[in-house]
């Protein structure tokens, strides 16, 4: 019994031993076991921007803070990419900063034209700007520039489109709410066949895609589902329609695989709220 115990002692040191020295070491994650080093993808999910504090909110920070996000990465190393560098990177091998992260605004609000061009030209860098098109008809028509609400209008939409500054993509075009049936953004409801709802989402997102190719002369190639709400369906009628990616609200780190590309169109964003230094948020990214 004593010579037993003794091979199983002499058996554990062994093997902390090879642990401790990495021979033996246990693998963190499949992506480090196999080999193939996947760039990360940190993406920050932006709204609203106000220079009133008393605005401020989950959803919305202040022009300063934004400032102070943009000089935050660039202290750290990091390069804005938009998605049409992403997918030429996946697609053809197109090259990439090193460390790259890509800037994404919500919904379409007025002050990404007012606020948030300024900054990149300053800063030299780009973002992403997913609009919802049933607000560019609104405000295109009531021509109202408050900013603390405003959206913006089609004409501001094309001029960005045009740049190099801010790549314009699809929100929908009137699926940000939760209609009479319940159905929350482009997510499916309860009883509603595969059909019905790939039929749902080619009638918003569908003429969405057609009417920003009308507006800007581009046609978008990334959705951002509204509210995140997505369902197991989603991708394929996405795909159909053409579209290469899809943003989500998952807020967790992404991987760059120019093998399985599956995840494109899972692309998960971390929130940016108002109350939270640019290194407290960042550093909760990992960034």
């Amino acid at each position: 019994m004593v010579i037993k115990m003794r091979k199983i002692y002499v058996f554990v040191a062994v093997v902390s031993l090879l642990l401790v020295s990495g021979i033996f070491a246990v693998p963190k994650s499949t992506r480090e076991v196999s080999g193939e080093a996947h760039i990360s993808l940190p993406v920050v999910m932006y709204h609203q921007i106000t220079k009133n504090i008393s605005r401020a909110g989950p959803y919305c920070i202040t022009l300063n803070q934004l400032e102070s996000d943009l000089k935050y990465i660039r202290e750290k190393g990091y390069e804005t990419v938009d998605v049409e560098q992403l997918l030429a990177h996946v697609k053809s091998g197109a090259a990439l900063p090193e460390k790259p992260i890509m800037l994404t605004f919500d919904d379409g609000y007025e002050t990404v034209y007012s606020f948030l061009l300024p900054l990149l030209e300053k800063y030299d860098m780009c973002a992403v700007a997913s609009v919802v098109g049933a607000y560019a008809d609104m405000y295109t028509e009531i021509n109202d520039h408050t900013l603390s609400y405003s959206y913006m209008t089609w004409d501001e939409i094309a001029e960005l489109a045009a740049g190099d500054r801010i790549e314009i993509q699809n929100h929908s075009y009137d699926l940000h709410k939760t209609d009479s049936s319940g159905r929350s953004g482009a997510q499916k409801v309860s009883g509603e066949s595969v059909q019905e709802y790939s039929a749902f989402l080619n009638s918003d997102i569908g003429s969405m895609q057609t009417l920003l190719e009308e507006k800007t002369g581009k046609r978008p190639t990334a959705f951002a589902y509204p509210f995140g709400s997505y369902s197991k369906e989603s991708k394929q009628v996405l795909k159909a329609m053409g579209f290469e990616a899809a943003f989500i609200c998952e807020e967790r780190m992404n991987f760059i695989d120019t093998d399985d590309t599956e995840w494109l169109y899972r692309i998960g964003r971390y929130n940016r709220p108002h109350g939270m230094s640019s290194a407290e948020f960042f550093e909760k990214m990992g960034v």
